[in-house]
């Protein structure tokens, strides 16, 4: 019942900001929000009862061990999100929205109460980001809209486990769940990279000290060769980033540009296919298909753009997770 009234207590405060299409889109968001409360159930009936699917039962009770990990070991908020189950029967949760000018790699940001600025915009049905993301190619601006299986309500409410990921390998749910209680133990308000990129890099180190404290030496070598290709990935991004931007401060004509940011793209997208032969010929399915625009830099950009930064501290730390987040959380890094 708490949590139903801070869901309407939040709504209410929302319908005060005023324009008719940010009311819309705050009604949508608590919307979607209250959905994911009416199908939340908890796990361990589901867990105990006989007719749950045996699948379903195992991630269940796997995802039960990650979060105990998370809280005893890794000092995230672990004890009460990720405590129930809700099946939305569709594939993803929400689909976000990442957008630039044409030629600029600073994102197009929202505000969001409570939260400032952030680089994307999220929507509950599919549909709704696509309208916005109609309206701003029609603008000009380069867009990328993505479905997403997971995210953090960041205290707001307990984070539920979904249908949208829970069939996923245990390695890929201990990094999510890693990641978001990441948000929920330190958050920015309006640093999108910051907050990004220091969940991704907790949420590896934690991975790696679940593997290791299970004694799954094999899977943690399957992880370490998935981390190391994660980066030379990253890389390739961050030299078409360099280019780009070079590019962008040139000063030359827009016709010019156009033509040498396509040049950098595909050659971006070569990188690409030769990055998938050395690795065997699998992966980078999405990269290889797509037009590649400033948006799609930007969706990886913000998760990775500072990730080196926070291993380097968890390594200055000794490991010590709290003093690792003690210093995080007055670190000044740039936007």
């Amino acid at each position: 019942m708490q949590r139903l009234i801070r869901h309407f207590l939040l709504l209410a405060v929302l319908c005060f900001v005023p324009s008719c299409q940010t009311v819309k889109f705050y009604g949508q968001a608590a919307g979607g929000q209250f959905e994911i409360f009416q199908k939340s159930r908890p796990i361990p009936p589901i867990i105990a009862d006989p007719h749950t699917n045996p699948k379903l039962r195992k991630q269940l009770v796997a995802i039960q061990s990650i979060r105990r990990f998370a809280a005893d070991h890794l000092s995230l908020p672990g004890t009460k999100s990720y405590g129930t189950y809700a099946d939305l029967g569709r594939e993803y949760v929400t689909w976000v929205l990442y957008a630039s000018p044409e030629f600029s790699l600073k994102p197009r940001t929202w505000w969001y109460p409570f939260l400032g600025h952030l680089d994307y915009r999220g929507f509950f049905k599919e549909e709704d980001a696509r309208q916005l993301a109609l309206d701003l190619r029609k603008k000009g601006d380069d867009v990328e809209i993505g479905g997403v299986d997971a995210y953090s309500t960041l205290g707001w409410f307990h984070d539920p486990v979904l249908n949208c990921f829970v069939q996923n390998s245990d390695i890929y749910l201990a990094e999510l769940i890693f990641h978001e209680l990441t948000h929920r133990r330190l958050f920015r308000h309006g640093d999108t990279a910051f907050n990004e990129s220091l969940a991704s890099a907790y949420s590896e180190e934690g991975v790696k000290r679940w593997l290791i404290a299970q004694k799954r030496n094999a899977d943690l070598l399957r992880y370490e060769k998935l981390l190391v290709r994660r980066s030379q990935f990253y890389d390739q991004i961050d030299s078409a980033r360099l280019q780009l931007e070079r590019l962008y401060a040139s000063g030359k004509s827009n016709e010019q540009m156009r033509r040498e940011k396509s040049a950098v793209l595909h050659e971006l997208r070569e990188n690409f296919r030769d990055l998938r032969r050395r690795w065997g010929g699998h992966g980078l399915e999405s990269w290889l298909k797509e037009d590649l625009n400033n948006a799609h830099l930007i969706s990886i950009i913000t998760y990775q753009k500072n990730v080196p930064v926070f291993h380097q501290l968890l390594k200055d730390c000794g490991g010590n997770v709290d003093l690792f987040f003690e210093k995080a959380s007055r670190l000044k890094l740039g936007k």
